[in-house]
Parts: structure tokens; C-alpha cells; sequence
């Protein structure tokens, strides 16, 4: 057989796993902490403990790979399990065991301010106020701050709570508190793969150069991914090229490293539901106007199941067998997607225009499934993304497309709106507005039903930086 060629990044053992190997495991922990008051010397040791069971890519897509191969041979998942380890660092973090800290933060300032200043300190600029505000988060702010996270991941519950056990015992030992943890569970039965309103999650993620194998007929895709188009590896890990044609000159230490957002967003089940059946009887059109399902789907792209509602730039290959290969070349009034559709919003797929704001997004449910007996029970997603530039990536996409009246994700006059799913709607701005092909039109105007409750920026360390670091040795040069 012909041995296909590896792609470089695929080997890499520098890149911490998560980032482009994905954890993909029915269980997680999220546990946020604060080094102690010690000059650094408790975090320190603590890192060195870490550098043992941290995961790297080459480790977790080894695996990913092996699992995958295995269940289209079979139909069914292996009987394969294994526990993966991520550790990043908040600003703070960084300079608490760093042995520069003065270097460190003339390098960030430049590089990265919204990591300097923290998520608590951008958090309104992002519409996170009221009841999201910092105030009210669990981790992130005030005395709830921390200076590093640990994202634990399994296929069993038994195995994640050993390596949590581990974990511990080296915080216990290294004067370590816990500030929060979250616990993350793959819901179960019919909404496995589905996030608690319903509908499935992290379908569309983009592809990366010199990570995954290009397609032969098609090589500005990923192999076997239709509509997977593959983006810069600098956009996800610094040291690479970027979008931009550059490869901007930054700090060593940051090489084989990426900024990762991790954001606990609460989802009111009951209050969505209920909005989505109010507001659906206000459209007119087609006769009986359009039914709650149909108008869920609306506001997300996507209908539960994950099909898309575009119907494709291809009428031969539809929408591709990943459910991703769609641009809305044939739907630029929104009559199919509507403009307001938290995935159009999100990703408006003008790929010319738009690959230099792609985050690949990690995330999974917290807390139980929505059931009319439970139905104020705190539960929803654990938001993890990674890129190289929170200005221009995560906060571009949240500030200037989810949450801006002024952008509209198609044909200038289209019917649009706030993203309905994770926007935040300011007094005064507009409601979301669609005009459909069928005929149905209506405005929806809903409160927000996704709420903040905790946010950390950190960084993930390639693991030469998270050496130097525990060793407390200089991140400029020797020594």
C-alpha cells in the first residue's frame, strides 16, 4: 500500500494536546487554582509534577486516529481508553513562576493586551455584564482569580476521578488551592454528541496546514472533511505562518504554544424553549406560520440532528458527508439561513475574508440534561477555544459578528439581527428579522438564555517553555 506522507505537526510531542488533537472523552475536569504566596517556588514544583502527565499531539492523535479507524472497521466504538492532561497559565500565572517576569510582560503587552488585562477586565466589552458580569462569575475574578488551569480528560469515569486523585495530592504538596472546578459529561442516549438546547455541537472546525493531510482533488480542504478548508497553522499555535502571508516575529518562548478562552455558559433550557414556541406564533406567511421547531433551527443554522439549513453550493454533493461544505453563495438574503443564525454569524464562510478570525473550539456539557422535573438545574457548556490572537479571533467573532447590529452576514439590506443563541442584545438595537423562502417572515425579539458565569484567558505552553519555567530557568536565552 502507499504510505501517505505525515504531516509535520502531526508528530509534534512540543504542542500540547487539545489544541489540534482534539480530548475527545465522555469525561472532563476543569480545575482552575492559585499558586501560593511563595515567590513562585510552590508553583514551580507543581509545574514539574504537571510536565509528567501532561499530553501531547502526537500522544492524543496517535490515539484519535487508531479509535477512529477502529470504529468504521467494526461500527462500533473500541475497546480503547485513555487520559489526557492540558496545562495553561493565566497572565498572572505566568509571571507568578516565571524568572523574568519584567521580559515576560514587555513581551505580552505587545503581543497580546487582552491577555495582559485579563477576561474579567474585557468582559463588558464582550456583553458580559448584569447577570454575566464578573461579580457574579464562579472562577475568573476578584478573589476568585487564578493562575492556572488544568483541563483532565477520560473515557471512564474511574480513570478520570485516579488522575484527579494524582492531581490532587501534588497540589496538597505544593501549597496549591482549588479556586472551582467543573465537571464536563457527554450527554447520553439521544442528545449524545448535543449541547442542552438540543442541537449538535462542533460540526464545523476548521482544518490546518502541516497538522492534517490535504485532500488530493481538492488540496485547499482537509482529507475526507468537505467544506473543511484548511487555515494557516500559525492562526492556532504561535511560530508558524499565519493568514496574513507573514510570519511575524515574536518571543521563542512562545513557539509551539497557543491563548486558549475557556468560558462557563450557563443555558437556561426551559426559558429558550419557551421563547422559541412564543415567538414562532408571530410570523405570518404560508398559512399557519411556522412551526417552533423549524424557527429553533432558524436561529441556530442548523437543524437538531446538525443538518444545515443551507442547501448547498453544489446540487450534486449537497452539503458533503461531513454536513459542513456549504458557503451561502445560493442564500444571500438569508432566505435559507437566515442572517441572524448564530452558525452564519459566527462563521459567515466568505473564506477570502473570514480565515483569519477562525478559533478552534473544544467544549462539552456540564451539568444534567434539561427535564421538566430538574428544570432550574445549573447546567451548560464548558467553551474552550485556541488561536493566536484573542483581539482578532475569539473577541472579533463574540464583539463584531455575534454581538454587532451593524454586521450582517450576507446581501447588504438583509433581513437580520442579534445572534439570538450567545448575542447579547442592547436596548435600542434591532431584533432578529428573517424573511424565509417559503414565504414565512416574523421578527423575534428573546431575552438572553446563555449566560456567562465564569471566564479564564490563559496560555498553553509548548512543553519546552513549561520545562523552563519549573526550572526556573530564563525564557531569553540560557541560564
Amino acid at each position: 500500500m502507499e504510505q501517505m506522507p505525515v504531516p509535520p505537526l502531526r508528530r509534534s510531542r512540543e504542542i500540547q494536546g487539545n489544541i489540534l488533537a482534539a480530548f475527545n472523552k465522555d469525561y472532563m475536569a476543569f480545575r482552575y487554582v492559585r499558586f501560593p504566596d511563595d515567590k513562585g517556588v510552590g508553583g514551580r514544583g507543581w509545574l514539574s509534577v504537571m510536565l509528567n502527565t501532561i499530553s501531547v499531539t502526537a500522544t492524543v492523535e496517535d490515539f484519535n486516529e487508531e479509535f477512529s479507524l477502529s470504529r468504521r472497521a467494526y461500527g462500533q466504538d473500541p475497546a480503547l481508553t485513555a487520559t489526557w492532561v492540558g496545562v495553561s497559565l493565566t497572565y498572572d500565572g505566568l509571571l507568578q513562576v516565571a524568572r523574568d517576569p519584567k521580559k515576560i510582560t514587555e513581551d505580552l503587552k505587545q503581543q497580546s493586551p487582552a491577555f495582559v488585562e485579563g477576561a474579567a477586565a474585557r468582559a463588558a466589552g464582550l456583553g458580559d455584564v448584569d447577570e454575566s458580569a464578573p461579580g457574579n462569575w464562579k472562577f475568573g475574578a476578584g478573589d476568585k482569580a487564578v493562575h492556572a488551569l488544568l483541563i483532565v480528560a477520560s473515557d471512564t469515569e474511574t480513570a478520570l476521578k485516579e488522575k484527579l486523585a494524582n492531581i490532587e495530592a501534588a497540589d496538597a504538596a505544593h501549597g496549591v488551592t482549588l479556586v472551582h472546578q467543573d465537571d464536563g459529561r457527554t450527554l447520553t442516549g439521544e442528545l449524545r454528541g448535543h449541547e442542552h438546547f438540543g442541537y449538535k455541537d462542533g460540526i464545523s472546525q476548521p482544518g490546518v496546514k502541516d497538522f492534517h493531510r490535504p485532500d488530493r482533488e481538492h488540496p485547499e480542504f482537509r482529507e475526507n472533511r468537505p467544506g473543511a478548508r484548511l487555515v494557516e497553522a500559525g492562526e492556532f499555535v504561535f511560530g508558524y505562518p499565519d493568514e496574513s502571508g507573514e510570519k511575524i516575529a515574536r518571543p521563542e518562548w512562545l513557539r509551539n504554544g497557543s491563548l486558549q478562552v475557556v468560558r462557563r455558559l450557563r443555558q437556561d433550557v426551559k426559558g429558550w424553549d419557551a421563547a422559541v414556541k412564543r415567538e414562532a406564533k408571530k410570523f405570518t406567511g404560508n398559512g399557519s406560520g411556522i412551526d417552533p421547531v423549524r424557527l429553533g433551527a432558524c436561529l441556530v443554522g442548523r437543524k437538531k440532528d446538525g443538518t444545515p439549513l443551507d442547501p448547498g453550493d453544489n446540487p450534486l454533493t449537497g452539503v458533503g458527508s461531513s454536513a459542513n461544505d456549504f458557503t451561502y453563495k445560493n442564500d444571500p438574503e438569508g432566505k435559507h439561513t437566515p442572517c441572524a443564525a448564530h452558525i452564519r454569524r459566527t462563521h459567515p464562510r466568505s473564506f477570502e475574508k473570514t480565515q483569519k478570525h477562525r478559533i478552534m473550539r473544544r467544549g462539552i456539557p456540564y451539568g444534567p440534561a434539561y427535564t421538566e422535573q430538574m428544570p432550574d438545574t445549573d447546567r451548560g457548556l464548558m467553551f474552550v477555544c485556541y488561536g493566536t490572537s484573542l483581539e482578532r479571533q475569539f473577541e472579533f467573532v463574540q464583539r463584531d459578528w455575534s454581538n454587532s447590529p451593524k454586521f450582517v452576514p450576507g446581501k447588504a439590506g438583509a433581513p437580520n439581527g442579534i445572534d439570538k443563541l450567545t448575542g447579547i442584545t442592547k436596548e435600542g438595537d434591532p431584533d432578529a428579522h428573517m424573511v424565509l423562502a417559503g414565504g414565512e417572515k416574523g421578527t423575534v425579539s428573546m431575552d438572553r438564555f446563555v449566560h456567562t458565569t465564569g471566564a479564564v484567558y490563559a496560555f498553553t505552553p509548548s512543553v519546552t517553555t513549561l520545562r523552563r519555567l519549573a526550572a526556573h530557568s530564563s525564557l531569553h536565552g540560557k541560564g
